[in-house]
């Protein structure tokens, strides 16, 4: 979740999230990256009407607020 704070309305890439946050050198098959990002929307966005967190499909995740 910080990581994603501190790069605000950018997307952050699967890569780069396992890299900083897991120090995992990237696997195309692992789950570890969307298991936790949906975990952290049934936290975060779901209780609430408009989403902060974002999908750019096929590229990663950002946080913003609405636009």
């Amino acid at each position: 979740m910080e990581d994603l704070m501190r790069t605000s309305d950018r997307v952050v890439t699967n890569t780069t999230l396992l890299e900083r946050i897991w120090d995992l050198s990237f696997d195309p098959n692992s789950t570890v990256v969307e298991t936790h990002i949906s975990r952290l929307r049934a936290k975060i966005d779901r209780p609430f009407d408009l989403p902060l967190l974002h999908t750019g499909r096929n590229i990663g995740y950002s946080l913003h607020g609405p636009r």
